[in-house]
């Protein structure tokens, strides 16, 4: 009983931390002085918030959300390709 406890308390300071964090690549995202930076920014965020949702999961032991992380990690380990393909292109066109 008192492990799970601990794991609830864990996973609170978790989740305050990684919303702290989140402060510092929202200003890459606004601040950023290229698109690169910025879509590196926006795939950190994501991590960060997809984090959030699993300490979340653990805080209040409902594995009902756990499908939406699935899906999520899904898109986000696809979208930085297709922005890299794309931003590829745009350079290729260019030159």
């Amino acid at each position: 009983m008192e492990a799970a406890i601990f794991l609830e308390y864990a996973a609170l300071g978790a989740i305050w931390i990684m919303t702290v964090s989140l402060v510092f690549p929202l200003l890459r995202l606004f601040k950023g002085p290229s698109l690169p930076d910025r879509v590196v920014a926006l795939d950190q965020i994501s991590v960060i918030i997809v984090s959030i949702i699993i300490c979340d999961i653990i805080y209040s032991r409902n594995a009902m959300e756990l499908d939406v992380v699935l899906i999520i990690s899904f898109l986000l380990a696809i979208s930085p390709m297709i922005i890299a393909r794309f931003l590829y292109k745009q350079k290729s066109d260019n030159d």
